[in-house]
């Protein structure tokens, strides 16, 4: 198990999406290079994988949500690492 996993579990987080409220599941990863990165998934489905750059900027890895979606998903993240 990386020490990504170990030290960042599986957490949910809450959504708006398309007029209604989702709980995704974000799964914190980590590319063999040592870059985390989040697999977020919605009613058991990979909805998409994200990451925040190094300009603080989230990028949709693989997925095709509209940029807003990703930054909302990004936003709901760093709300829940910081609480």
């Amino acid at each position: 198990m990386t020490e990504l996993a170990v030290n960042n579990p599986e957490f949910e987080v809450q959504i708006n999406i398309d007029g209604t409220d989702q709980t995704i599941l974000v799964k914190p990863e980590e590319t063999s290079d040592g870059a985390a990165y989040y697999r977020c998934l919605l009613q058991g489905k990979q909805l998409t994988q994200i990451r925040e750059d190094v300009k603080g900027e989230w990028e949709q890895l693989w997925g095709s949500l509209v940029q807003a979606k990703v930054n909302a998903i990004g936003k709901a993240i760093k709300e829940k690492q910081i609480s």
